[in-house]
């Protein structure tokens, strides 16, 4: 099996609610993504992805995120800011920007330590 991971990050700040619906203090961190590739062939040239074409397309996602507060982002779509919904919005957001690759989960670093992923379960 072959793996390529692809990284790229972004400045955001964001509020989650919390359990007693209540929102934690506004805060922001220096978000890292990795979106990671994997795949038992490479293609006639050797390589199981573009990592220029992910790399583009993974720089024009993370910039809708830069330097925003993520509760007001429509990229989330009105989601809770964790970083699991930001994993699974970057993820949805890759595949459709680059249909058929083999595309096996994006895990998004919140803070040192402290990471968060979407998978699908097919995958």
């Amino acid at each position: 099996m072959y793996e390529c991971r692809i990284q790229a990050g972004f400045s955001a700040s964001h509020q989650v609610r919390m359990y007693d619906d209540q929102l934690e203090p506004l805060h922001g961190h220096d978000w890292k993504v990795e979106a990671v590739y994997r795949g038992p062939e490479l293609d006639r040239i050797g390589v199981l992805i573009d990592f220029v074409a992910v790399q583009r397309e993974l720089a024009a996602i993370v910039d809708r995120l830069h330097h925003t507060h993520l509760n007001d982002n429509p990229f989330l779509g009105g989601d809770n800011p964790t970083a699991e919904h930001v994993a699974r919005r970057i993820f949805d957001a890759l595949t459709a920007a680059i249909p058929g690759t083999p595309l096996a989960g994006v895990y998004v670093t919140e803070a040192p330590g402290c990471i968060a992923g979407y998978c699908p379960a097919d995958r």
